[in-house]
């Protein structure tokens, strides 16, 4: 069993996302930085549709009751296992009655963490991701607090000691890219990519505000239709919103493009106060990409021989 005994700025359970189900009106949800998520999954043999701990920030304290093996990947939030470090990218044993401790956030925002076997939750709609107030009941509707507990199968000590060849970048700086919207005029894209912005306090799992120097919206009036995460939409205040996994499934802002989905992980590691700058691309070079990520999914793993005894 894993208990909460500490959280951090937010932690969820988060896999693959719900799909199929937009033009009833549900969000995705789901992991911000699917790549992340993906490869924590792979490293203890879970498939991605099984939960990992979506963990934002530091701080979070987390013990094991019963022996597993797990694996973080994404943000370096400090971890230490029984207050040893323990690294990113690798699939780690842990013995019963181990504390998992996150010290400080050194780079990235979402740390994932992933448990072979999965943790033993009832799917809603078809998926293990909490999707934030929603009307059901359970972790699946909330974030995880002090004290909930989560239990998981038992463990192929198999997956002991396996590593990433390569993994995801959460250090980079580099522009946001994105699919530009054509109908917008070019002047007003040229505006939107030179400025510097900074993500607002009031961002969340469902779409990240930029703050920055207004941009002049379009006035026409314009029907609601369907958006999806990456969207770039411009309300009147001139400030841009990016919608998340948990963003609704229509709008009526008008958009500027869309964040390619290459790119999303990279934006799921910033938080609040910090800045972004986008950059337009080409569907060819986003479908490159995207390609690119796919095949780090596909990565070779390199396992270590379990050695038993050892504290971690």
């Amino acid at each position: 069993m894993l208990t909460i005994r500490q959280t951090s700025m937010l932690i969820t359970l988060q896999d693959a996302g719900r799909t199929g189900l937009r033009h009833w009106g549900v969000p995705a949800s789901g992991a911000l930085d699917w790549l992340a998520h993906g490869l924590a999954s792979r490293l203890v043999g879970n498939t991605e549709d099984h939960a990992s701990l979506e963990i934002t920030g530091s701080g979070a304290c987390l013990h094991f009751s019963q022996l597993t093996i797990i694996s973080l990947v994404g943000a370096d939030l400090g971890a230490e296992l029984n207050d040893q470090p323990i690294g990113l990218g690798r699939a780690w044993l842990v013995r019963p009655d181990s504390e998992l401790r996150f010290t400080q956030r050194r780079v990235g925002a979402r740390c994932y963490l992933a448990i072979a076997g999965g943790f033993n939750i009832v799917p809603q709609l078809g998926s293990q991701s909490t999707l934030l107030g929603a009307p059901w009941h359970g972790y699946l509707a909330r974030p995880l607090h002090i004290g909930d507990q989560l239990t998981y199968a038992e463990p192929n000590l198999s997956f002991a000691g396996r590593s990433l060849d390569t993994a995801s970048n959460v250090s980079s700086q580099a522009p946001i890219r994105y699919l530009p919207n054509r109908q917008c005029a070019n002047n007003l894209q040229r505006q939107f990519q030179a400025q510097t912005w900074q993500i607002s306090s009031k961002s969340n799992r469902m779409g990240y505000r930029c703050q920055g120097p207004a941009l002049a919206a379009p006035t026409q009036a314009i029907r609601s239709f369907g958006v999806v995460p990456g969207t770039i939409q411009l309300p009147p205040d001139g400030q841009p919103i990016v919608l998340l996994a948990d963003a609704q499934t229509t709008g009526g802002y008008p958009v500027l493009g869309v964040v390619i989905r290459a790119d999303l992980p990279k934006l799921a590691q910033r938080l609040p106060s910090e800045y972004l700058q986008f950059q337009s691309i080409r569907v060819t070079l986003a479908e490159r990409a995207f390609a690119e990520q796919l095949n780090i999914l596909k990565t070779n793993f390199e396992p270590e021989p379990l050695i038993i005894g050892t504290p971690i």
